[in-house]
């Protein structure tokens, strides 16, 4: 606290640890670059994800050597011994150096909030933290963080329900609520891997008021790629099904849930509500599990539903292709038919001609017959003439293959486009300029 600064926009000043209000000097006396504010930023910045990087590294480390503890101490029996307890100390010794990061990661964030001119002034530093934002993240993550067997504590967790009693290790619940870390720690991998959160990205959503938080890259990732969606699939699907063998475990030979392939098979026939009913649980833990892995493929899959009706939607200029080569089917379609209906037309007209040359004696006798020389009571005219109606009703109307008139739209829309170019370059040079005195800040005198 002693050490931290409050950045004041534009004059590049700060406020000691004592509340001393000090101007940086422009000049240090190696007669250095003078103090810039966007480079401060990309610095903390980097500093930023480098602990970012080592946080979620040592939670995942964590991670696998509760898991690792739990697999040891039931194939043993539930016993633990000395070797276990050493996993332990290492799992605690993690969990320190993992909670010392957290702080130092939510220091450089909040003198990125700092540097950027966010923070309160003339506050001290407890309090300009915790109206800064970051103190209810950062206490989640401390209490997800500190979930993690402790060495020499072992004790029975007894749940009753559905006629069964079913005996727990501490260490077996324990390793299931770590799996909190990855849930939680998801949006930040994801964020990591897109590139998308760093500084220029952060002036860019500055500039539109969007905060590039890890939701906006979670779901700007969702949107665009699909391989972010399949791995928060896998994702789930793994840590439920290690959560449905610790919880199945204690039913012993009675249930086949205990294989990891099994749980596994099980989540996914529950997640994609197929429900075959060879396999179920048989403990209430267990079936908590199963509901939970119900409800979150209903998010699951919305958002594959989502982001697969996204990727097959065509855009506009798809959808006028389209429009323009089925007018020119169609087109194709109706001079074929009404080339037929023309055919059957004359061979209709032919047979009318030849039936009035006929003798009276050889024509129909009937007097309530319609009259002989109707074209239309000819079966492929009468046909041919229905199928060029209903291509007529259903061609497609909206695009003219006329080419001279499609030059002209062009055309148009080529001079209407060239003017919006000019307006967006002319705002182009608005905003550079409003960066570069953003970014920099005023020159000095």
């Amino acid at each position: 606290a002693a050490m931290s600064r409050d950045y004041r926009q534009g004059d590049g000043g700060y406020r000691d640890g004592h509340g001393y209000e000090q101007m940086k000097p422009e000049y240090d006396r190696r007669d250095v670059l003078p103090w810039n504010r966007g480079v401060e930023l990309e610095r903390l910045d980097k500093k930023r994800q480098s602990l970012n990087i080592w946080v979620i590294g040592l939670a995942m480390a964590g991670l696998a050597l509760g898991v690792l503890e739990n697999e040891l101490l039931w194939h043993n029996r539930n016993i633990p011994v000395m070797s276990f307890q050493l996993l332990k100390m290492m799992n605690s010794g993690l969990t320190l150096v993992l909670f010392w990061f957290i702080l130092q990661y939510y220091a450089v964030e909040f003198e990125l909030l700092e540097v950027s001119g966010k923070t309160l002034i003339g506050a001290d530093y407890y309090d300009a933290f915790m109206l800064s934002g970051l103190s209810y993240p950062m206490a989640v993550e401390t209490v997800i963080v500190l979930i993690h067997p402790l060495p020499f504590v072992n004790y029975i967790v007894h749940v009753w329900g559905l006629d069964t009693y079913c005996p727990y290790s501490s260490d077996g619940f324990i390793a299931v609520f770590m799996m909190l870390r990855l849930y939680f720690y998801t949006p930040r991998i994801i964020a990591e891997l897109s590139g998308l959160r760093n500084e220029k990205t952060r002036l860019i959503g500055l500039m539109n008021n969007v905060e590039i938080s890890y939701n906006f890259i979670g779901k700007a990732m969702l949107r665009d790629n699909l391989t972010t969606l399949l791995f928060l699939f896998v994702v789930s699907v793994v840590t439920m099904a290690y959560a449905m063998i610790v919880f199945e475990r204690p039913m012993g030979p009675d249930t086949n849930l205990d294989l990891f392939e099994n749980s596994v098979w099980l989540i996914i026939i529950t997640m994609t509500t197929v429900g075959y009913g060879d396999m179920y649980p048989q403990t209430p833990m267990g079936r908590y599990v199963a509901i939970f892995a119900a409800l979150l493929a209903v998010v699951l899959v919305a958002l594959a539903v989502g982001a697969v009706t996204d990727r097959l939607t065509l855009s506009r200029d798809e959808s006028k292709v389209l429009e323009f080569l089925d007018n020119i089917r169609s087109k194709q379609e109706r001079k074929a038919v009404a080339g037929r209906l023309l055919q059957n037309g004359w061979r209709a007209y032919q047979t009318v001609n030849t039936n009035l040359k006929l003798p009276e004696n050889r024509k129909m006798p009937d007097e309530n017959a319609a009259p002989r020389n109707n074209i239309l009571r000819d079966p492929k005219f009468y046909q041919s003439a229905l199928q060029y109606a209903q291509l007529r009703r259903e061609s497609v109307s909206g695009i003219s293959t006329d080419v001279a008139l499609t030059v002209t739209e062009n055309s148009v829309g080529i001079r209407r486009m060239q003017t919006q170019m000019e307006e967006l370059e002319k705002k182009m040079t608005d905003m550079h300029n409003m960066i570069k005195t953003a970014v920099l800040g005023p020159r000095p005198p």
